[in-house]
């Protein structure tokens, strides 16, 4: 290997491109596995949507190249240093029985998220002149990986490469990652720091540790473009308060009353906007209109209904909501509650759409409903995770969403932080068990086909073994 940088990288962005090419032959040629690695697909995804977007052929996923991407990125992180290895790439390549003609390496390095997410670095390559010539250069296989080091600074590679002979034609593989903290909250800061830049005009923060004031929130979130961060009752946690700072919002909207989050946490919050302000009522149905009135304007195109009396329903819905501009609203199994009536005289919707069962939304309630309207539909399943898909089956055509967002269906935080997220990107939002996955959702995996799966949460919310099966179930 060739002499290392005795230069740690500074604070901040920092990209680096190297580019080699070899004409002539290094080894006998050997043919090219799919890699295992969840964050190889993810770059390769990435770089091949970019490449679709000016007309090129996609690259394959290419085991061997996959690992010494692993290998670069772990070299780096091990030693905190930010530097090519293209003759390291080389005599890999060689040893692993990989003829190319050409070879190409991009790095990226970081600091300060909350969690790593290879989209914000492809996307900072594909702005970068050279960076950009590499991912859109006569290549044909790739891989990609990442690590970080004890000092906190992440390490990325892709190394593009191409091969003396071409790849078999073949399908790619969806991308998986993970998306997660240590706990809800710091979840909800990682989600926030996967897709929002600082500077944000708003951030919605909510309880998580009750589902009641916050349903709502997302949809109003979406259509703002803003996060969604948790908190405690009457605590700001670290993860927040650090994606806070980050953020530099210039408004805080806390949603519900002081039941849900007191008012010393908003004056905790004031240290990081120069406006913080509560949208609350006297219970969960009325702070699910407080919120609409808030960010809705009359004649939306759509507004979403799901019960307030539990929370998975709102969670698919929300993310829907958000993508078609309308907000979710809270009814009660059988009565709609007079302040939703009175939001829906006032949002004078083009249409209603009924999440859940009559199990969750009686017949009855319908029927109230469709008075506020001129079109109102119902999508539900046998459960919860069914009616979710209800909701994807219902927005997005076969291999139409680039992601698909899987949360668990147990709870409501990952859900919740998750989506202004899937609802920007867009892609559904399904739900899972923690321990399995359900046949309603692994056809609908393979009905969508999608270019990656974002897991939302730790393996003690979505276990390891669904991940793996989520990937048996897709193409």
């Amino acid at each position: 290997m060739r002499p290392r940088s005795a230069t740690r990288p500074p604070t901040g962005w920092r990209w680096g491109i190297g580019v080699a090419l070899a004409l002539t032959m290094l080894a006998a040629n050997a043919p090219m596995s799919r890699s295992l690695a969840l964050d190889g697909g993810s770059y390769v995804s990435l770089a091949n949507a970019r490449r679709a977007s000016v007309g090129l052929r996609s690259v394959t996923l290419a085991a061997a190249v996959d690992q010494i991407a692993v290998e670069r990125a772990a070299h780096m992180a091990r030693q905190d240093l930010f530097v090519h290895d293209m003759t390291y790439v080389a005599m890999r390549l060689s040893q692993l029985g990989v003829c190319t003609r050409g070879v190409g390496e991009i790095i990226a390095w970081e600091r300060g998220y909350a969690s790593y997410d290879p989209a914000r670095t492809v996307a900072s390559w594909w702005a970068s002149p050279g960076h950009h010539a590499v991912i859109v250069g006569d290549y044909d296989a790739a891989g990609g990986s990442w690590a970080r080091s004890i000092g906190g600074t992440t390490y990325a590679v892709m190394i593009l490469v191409k091969l003396c002979q071409p790849p078999a034609a073949s399908v790619p593989r969806t991308g998986i990652r993970r998306l997660a903290g240590g706990d809800r909250y710091a979840t909800a800061a990682a989600i926030s720091s996967a897709a929002f830049s600082p500077g944000v005009p708003v951030v919605y923060v909510a309880n998580g540790s009750g589902f009641a004031d916050a349903l709502s929130g997302s949809a109003a979130a979406a259509v703002r473009r803003a996060p969604v961060l948790l908190v405690q009752a009457s605590r700001l946690p670290a993860p927040t308060a650090q994606e806070l700072a980050r953020l530099r919002p210039r408004r805080i909207i806390v949603l519900g009353a002081q039941g849900a989050v007191a008012d010393r946490v908003l004056r905790a919050l004031r240290a990081y906007a120069p406006s913080v302000s509560r949208v609350g009522a006297a219970d969960r149905y009325a702070t699910s209109a407080a919120v609409s009135a808030a960010t809705f304007d009359p004649n939306v195109p759509v507004a979403y209904v799901a019960t307030g009396e539990t929370f998975p329903d709102a969670l698919a819905g929300g993310a829907a909501a958000g993508r078609e501009g309308g907000p979710v609203l809270l009814v009660r199994h059988d009565r709609v509650p007079s302040a939703i009536t009175t939001e829906l005289a006032r949002l004078r919707p083009q249409r209603i759409v009924v999440l859940g069962s009559t199990a969750a939304i009686s017949a009855r309630v319908a029927h109230q409903l469709a008075r506020s309207t001129a079109s109102i539909s119902r999508r539900a399943g046998a459960d919860r995770y069914a009616t979710a898909v209800a909701v994807s089956a219902a927005g997005y055509r076969s291999g139409s969403p680039v992601e698909v967002f899987v949360s668990t269906g147990a709870d409501f935080p990952d859900g919740l932080a998750a989506g202004p997220l899937a609802a920007l990107v867009p892609g559904p939002l399904l739900l899972v068990r923690p321990s399995a996955l359900p046949s309603s959702v692994a056809a609908e995996l393979r009905r969508l086909s999608p270019r990656r799966v974002v897991v939302l949460g730790s393996s003690g919310a979505v276990s390891d073994g669904v991940v793996r099966a989520i990937r048996s179930a897709l193409p």
